[in-house]
């Protein structure tokens, strides 16, 4: 309930703050952020300040939202100081500017420069001194905390152990329970999960001040890249855990050994940062394999601003790397590499090449299946003539990514012919256009209407007479019979418009082999 001080008011806005203080009786307990002032900021600040993201960055529902930074944007006050005990408190300068003029009526106004000038308490208590809750005072209790190495939390019989008075403590003595009036649970503001030992409590974000530029402008900086690692959505897919750079600790272990004792500790895990990952503690740079890939910046120091850009870490395109755009055989980056499009392989320990299925397909087709879909490819994956061309007919075919000659700096496909293409003695070649004396196609068989195919053209018709002609020239009987018994049996059914290969005959015809009679 807020308290009435009429019998103030005169001095309060004729001097500075503090002379309404000696005014007060003396048996009323200093007015506190709970009682006195929080009643007021509900009624005048909640309809704007109480929503996400509340303007200005201030938000009026808690105390250490109360007492924190407050300007324009919501950049921090100039002041060192979150709030200084007298007028030039960001929030007291908030509430003079002429866009809050009338928010506060005199009365209200009168408490809020008092509970400012008296060193701004949370809470009706003074067992503690008044800056225990207020993270710039030296009396904040996580210092507190830190100087007795966590014993007034885990020590229950500490004789100013906080379970004596306040639940939600991890220990308490045997036989206490509940809270003494005005005493506050620990959980009201540790709410994270894990309490008072949330990682968050220490480290943030949530409750965690150590490193917030407001209450603790001298430490700004010292965070150094964790953000960037922490929330990495524009440069990976996945958030970094703390042990990719430190120990695994648990709650137990604060106050025991190193956790908590104030020395960083920087041991790698090797399966993300790379083998002789290292930090020099002098000058602050990383030598890991996340960073160190022959770039700009490739090892950077963690008090760098950033932010880190393709390039930094690897070349574009890296060393001895294939010349052609990037989406060649990559899916996230765009054609020039210096931008991410998505982010599902980046930095995950591996180079993955197309859709990242690890097969040929990933690159040249879909899935499992290694066929591309350009050009002429879909005729020799799916023929209806025979059974699909191996790759190795035109193409070198590696057991490997890294194979010689594969993803190698020549620009363009490298045809290399081998398989059906050769046989019959065939000798084809390519000239950027079309294939030439490829025995597929009828090298070597005198006649046909296809025998040098543009590949670009597309899949075609390919008929009987495209390789060869119908019959083929003497020595062939100049009979059409082709089906007959004693011919090529089962493998031709005769049509309308000419012989065609049967469904059985796909399996002999272009096999290399001039089979005769029906199939075995």
């Amino acid at each position: 309930m807020q308290r009435p001080l009429t019998w103030c008011f005169a001095s309060l806005l004729s001097a500075v703050p503090m002379a309404c203080s000696d005014a007060r009786p003396v048996d009323e307990a200093p007015l506190n952020f709970v009682e006195d002032v929080r009643p007021i900021l509900e009624a005048a600040c909640d309809e704007c300040h109480a929503v996400d993201p509340p303007p200005a960055g201030w938000r009026s529902t808690s105390y250490l939202d109360a007492i924190a930074c407050v300007g324009p944007e919501g950049e921090p006050a100039d002041e060192p100081s979150v709030l200084p005990p007298d007028a030039s408190a960001p929030i007291l300068r908030a509430l003079a500017r002429d866009d809050h003029a009338g928010l506060l009526d005199e009365e209200q106004r009168a408490v809020l420069d008092l509970w400012v000038s008296s060193g701004a308490r949370t809470g009706q208590a003074d067992m503690h001194a008044p800056g225990i809750a207020d993270p710039r005072s030296p009396d904040w209790h996580a210092d507190r905390l830190r100087e007795s190495g966590w014993a007034l939390v885990l020590d229950p019989d500490q004789p100013d152990s906080c379970g004596r008075c306040h639940e939600g403590a991890p220990s308490r003595p045997e036989g206490v329970t509940g809270n003494p009036p005005g005493a506050p649970t620990c959980t009201s503001c540790h709410d994270q999960p894990g309490g008072v030992f949330a990682c968050t409590t220490c480290h943030g974000p949530g409750r965690g001040t150590a490193f917030d530029a407001c209450f603790r402008p001298e430490r700004v900086g010292a965070e150094g890249a964790h953000a960037a690692h922490l929330d990495p959505s524009d440069w990976r897919a996945g958030v970094l855990s703390c042990e990719t750079c430190h120990p695994a600790h648990t709650v137990d272990d604060v106050g025991v050994g190193q956790h908590g004792d104030g020395t960083i500790q920087i041991v790698f895990d090797e399966t993300v940062a790379g083998s002789g990952a290292a930090f020099d503690p002098e000058t602050k740079q990383c030598t890991v394999a996340c960073h160190n890939r022959g770039g700009a910046a490739a090892t950077p120091r963690w008090t760098d601003p950033g932010p880190v850009v393709c390039g930094d870490c690897h070349s574009i395109p890296p060393a001895g790397h294939d010349p052609r755009a990037c989406t060649t055989c990559h899916a996230e980056p765009d054609e020039t590499g210096s931008v991410l499009t998505a982010l599902v392989f980046h930095l995950n320990g591996t180079v993955d090449l197309g859709d990242g299925g690890g097969g040929c397909g990933a690159c040249h087709g879909e899935g499992d299946d290694p066929w591309p879909r350009t050009a002429a490819h879909s005729a020799h994956r799916n023929p209806d003539i025979t059974t699909p061309i191996e790759c190795n007919s035109c193409h070198v075919v590696p057991s490997s990514v890294g194979d010689p000659g594969h993803l190698d700096p020549v620009v363009g496909v490298e045809l290399t012919f081998g398989g059906r293409a050769l046989d019959r003695g065939a000798t084809p070649s390519w000239d950027g256009t079309r294939c030439s004396d490829v025995a597929c196609h009828g090298a070597g068989l005198r006649g046909g209407g296809a025998v040098a195919p543009v590949w670009l053209a597309g899949p075609g018709s390919v008929v009987c007479g495209s390789c060869h002609p119908v019959p083929p020239p003497a020595p062939h009987t100049f009979l059409t019979t082709c089906q007959s018994t004693i011919c090529h049996g089962d493998e031709v059914v005769p049509g309308p418009d000419g012989p065609s290969i049967s469904v059985v005959g796909r399996a002999r015809h272009i096999d290399g082999d001039i089979d005769l009679g029906p199939s075995p």
